[in-house]
């Protein structure tokens, strides 16, 4: 019997460890998981902090992934690793002296809460007296105490004082924050309160969180009725003309349902990519509908069908076509005299490029910004010497050539440009079009909708890359082309001969999936960083000067050979090409000279930036100017049309002192962009329209139509197709308006969600409007105040529309109203378009 209970007491010892062992390491666990927390906090806080002092914006985390999941997007990322470095120091510093009197104070504001809900429970759950207690005189007359109060109702008495003290204290600590909380609510707007109230913690939840934001996605349930029914009545409708299939949108519109049901006479059986919404009723089958990566185009063309995915251009309430009006007179007498050849086609996208920077001009608010820099250090005739000689090559390409010209009046030497001897005649060149705009302010939206001549989707990131677009891409009607030739054998009748299609960047293409949008393009020649790396004898050639990759110069060997590729092969190339020199941080290979455009001494250093910016800007200016050159050496320049645009702008500090960059930046000098079609045999136009990039691709079909540069089977299908695009050609009178309806554009912000900003072509009014709520109200008079010096904010919009009435008058705000209706029927159709 000893022994038993020697031997229980022996296993209660042991469980007594045993349990004192499990609950040591459930306090290390739960040590560990809140220093890994306040680690997380920390790092958190440093970005958020980091970010906001080099940009002026604040992060949202739900599109930091995009940057985290991708090698190439954690080096911007790490760009202001040492900013943040030295923001991790002073918090760690502060924290450590600060952290004694933090603990003790918010100890002393949590005891303070703890007493006054004691209190509350004491007072709504009182003690009763006992009843059971015996009087301590047995024969004690309960009669003669009747006017003499028990020390129980004593007792009662100075609890209801107790109790009133403590209400009263009460009130204090809590229904004045609370009265404060009520009226606050009542007076101020919820946004940007309720995004400010969410902690770190609760914030990076959206980062650990996500898979497809819903707001990404259209609840097809959910109608989204045409906000302003009266400029779409039946008195509007327009009946088909030729290749035009009319316009008449509306519910029970007989032209719009016959548009969906019928099927372009060219179409063939299997039809490349690009054309599935015509699929099923194209007589094709479904073992003939297999494409290169597997995928089922019946499947791609039911699940159109079902979903709604499926774009009209009958039943486009937005759609406002120009290809009723004539071509250009100057243009149009060329072409028909025939000497316009277009046989290769160069869309040349250049990352952050403004349009005034393209080029510089003499006079300009950009040429005032960098003379104010060398107020009183430098004499102007020096700087304008230096200045002159920033943009050449786009001088040339554009038609806008300025003399530059001293103080005095004298011209400033004309200086030859070393990369370019352009020998095309005195009004000739080409079209340039002022006053466009970026359909976004992200380079791979903005290459989507240029590549495409759609839209982009109002969402995070590159989604474009994995939906299929609405719209066949410049390269897919290329490949149509080629699949519909008679003769497949070469031959020296360029029309006949099939496209080539080419990629070429120096910079890599993984970010956000960027190579996957190239494929899905169906590019059969592609050279990226990765190629480089991988065909380059020398790795020392390949000098890395930004988060991407290399120069554009490296690219030069490898042009070379593919246009010697597509002259012996006898066909016609389509080339893309994305510079990137000009991204952030703004680097330059070693043996390019850097120049001091502005004055970076002193105080005056917080010009860096713009003035590094500077620099890459000549940089990409030589590089173009020895594309060109490169076309005249190999004998396709006169029958090359090549065709420039900016992705987006770039705002600096001169621009905006609070905010720089893209990212939540609706500010003008990102959006406006050049926009150029070059080519020696055609006339000097200045084409003034507030377009965008969607207008690209009609206007390169238009002008392979009009110059003869397709044959007969091909001309007809580009006519056809031309009509269905919603942007229109910049080779015809643009149409500001029609019958009531504004000709609307859109331009999504960095990071895609967030923001959106809305023009239209006959009014000089723009409006920013945030779509998370988390941003303000944005309207500015373009007309006078170019610059954006003066916005009108708010975070109301009916508000913001009192003060834009007050100020710029009735029609303005009728407009803003306006705008503001339309843009928010467009992200959602825009979404339902893309299939989300």
């Amino acid at each position: 019997m000893p022994g038993a209970v020697w031997l229980w007491l022996d296993e209660q010892v042991e469980h007594g460890r045993a349990d004192r062992a499990l609950y040591a390491r459930d306090i290390r666990e739960e040590r560990w998981w809140e220093s890994r927390v306040c680690e997380r906090n920390k790092v958190a806080y440093v970005f958020y902090s980091t970010f906001y002092y080099e940009t002026g914006t604040e992060v949202t985390w739900a599109s930091a992934h995009r940057y985290a999941n991708d090698k190439d997007g954690i080096k911007i990322l790490l760009s202001g690793s040492q900013s943040g470095f030295v923001l991790l120091v002073l918090i760690l510093n502060i924290s450590w002296f600060a952290r004694k009197f933090l603990y003790h104070e918010t100890g002393r504001i949590l005891d303070m809460f703890r007493t006054s809900l004691w209190q509350v429970l004491d007072t709504l759950n009182p003690r009763q007296p006992c009843r059971d207690l015996c009087s301590i005189e047995d024969g004690y007359d309960y009669r003669n105490s009747v006017n003499y109060p028990s020390a129980y109702e004593r007792s009662r008495v100075r609890r209801q004082t107790r109790i009133l003290s403590m209400y009263k204290r009460i009130g204090v600590k809590l229904l004045l924050p609370l009265l404060f909380l009520v009226l606050s609510t009542y007076l101020r707007p919820s946004a940007p309160y309720v995004d400010m109230s969410k902690s770190m913690p609760i914030e990076l939840l959206q980062v650990m969180s996500y898979s497809v934001d819903r707001r990404d996605r259209v609840n097809p349930r959910i109608s989204n009725p045409w906000p302003l029914p009266e400029l779409i009545q039946s008195r509007y409708w327009e009946g088909p003309k030729g290749h035009f299939k009319g316009w008449a949108p509306g519910e029970d519109s007989v032209l719009s349902q016959i548009y969906r049901d019928g099927v372009p006479r060219w179409l063939p059986k299997t039809p490349p990519d690009g054309f599935h919404k015509w699929l099923s009723r194209s007589g094709s089958h479904q073992d003939d509908g297999q494409t290169d990566n597997g995928g089922d185009l019946e499947h791609i063309y039911n699940k159109t069908k079902t979903n709604g995915v499926f774009y009209n251009p009958v039943d486009d309430p937005l759609k406002i076509t120009n290809q009723d009006e004539e071509v250009l007179d100057i243009l149009r007498h060329t072409f028909e005299t025939g000497t316009v050849k277009i046989k290769h086609v160069a869309l040349i996208m250049m990352e952050s490029i403004r349009e005034e920077l393209f080029p510089l001009q003499q006079g300009s608010d950009m040429h005032k910004i960098i003379l104010r820099s060398h107020e009183g250090q430098r004499d102007v005739d020096d700087v304008d010497g230096i200045l002159s000689r920033l943009t050449p090559v786009a001088e040339k390409v554009t038609g806008k050539h300025v003399c530059w010209k001293r103080s005095d009046g004298s011209e400033l030497p004309q200086m030859r440009i070393p990369e370019w001897n352009d020998t095309t005649q005195d009004g000739f060149g080409g079209i340039n079009v002022a006053g466009a705009f970026t359909a976004a302010s992200l380079s791979l939206k903005s290459l989507a909708a240029t590549y495409c001549g759609v839209w982009p989707i109002p969402v995070d990131n590159f989604k474009e890359s994995e939906a299929q677009s609405y719209q066949p891409c410049i390269s897919q009607i290329l490949h149509l082309f080629n699949q519909m030739k008679e003769a497949k054998a070469a031959s020296n009748d360029f029309l006949e001969q099939d496209w080539l299609t080419a990629s070429f960047q120096s910079i890599t293409d993984k970010y956000d999936r960027q190579d996957v949008f190239t494929k899905s393009m169906g590019v059969e020649t592609v050279v990226n960083k990765d190629f480089l790396k991988r065909n380059t004898e020398r790795q020392s050639e390949l000098e890395e000067i930004n988060y991407f990759g290399f120069p554009e110069t490296v690219l030069k060997t490898h042009l070379r050979d593919l246009v010697k590729k597509v002259q012996q092969e006898n066909k016609r190339m389509f080339l893309f090409h994305f510079t990137s020199t000009t991204h952030h941080p703004w680097g330059l290979p070693g043996n390019f000279e850097r120049r001091e455009y502005m004055n970076t001494k002193g105080k005056m250093a917080w010009h860096k930036d713009f003035n590094n910016y500077l620099n890459t800007i000549r940089f990409t200016d030589a590089w173009l100017g020895e594309l060109l050159q490169l076309f005249d050496h190999q004998g396709i320049a006169n029958e090359t049309l090549v065709v420039l645009v900016g992705d987006h702008g770039q705002a600096f500090r001169e621009d905006v002192s609070t905010r720089t960059g893209t990212y939540k930046n609706g500010h003008i000098s990102n959006f406006r962009v050049p926009i150029t079609f070059r080519h020696p045999s055609i006339p000097r136009v200045q084409y003034e329209a507030s377009a965008t990039s969607i207008s690209i691709l009609p206007t390169i079909l238009d002008l392979l139509i009009n110059t003869g540069s397709l044959n007969r089977r091909d001309t007809a299908i580009a006519s056809d197709l031309i009509q269905d695009y919603e942007g229109q050609s910049l080779i015809r009178p643009y149409k500001p308006m029609k019958n009531g309806r504004r000709a609307w554009n859109f331009g999504i912000v960095n990071s895609g969600s967030s923001m959106l900003t809305v023009t239209s072509a006959d009014a000089p009014w723009r409006l920013v409007m945030p779509l998370d709520r988390t941003s303000r109200w944005r309207f500015t008079d373009l007309k006078n105040d170019r610059l954006e010096l003066e916005p009108l904010e708010n975070w109301s919009v009916e508000q913001l529309i009192s003060d834009i009435r007050h100020i710029h008058g009735e029609e303005a705000s009728r407009w803003t109203r306006e705008a503001n209706a339309v843009a928010n029927w467009w992200a959602v159709e825009n979404k339902r378009l893309w299939g989300l």
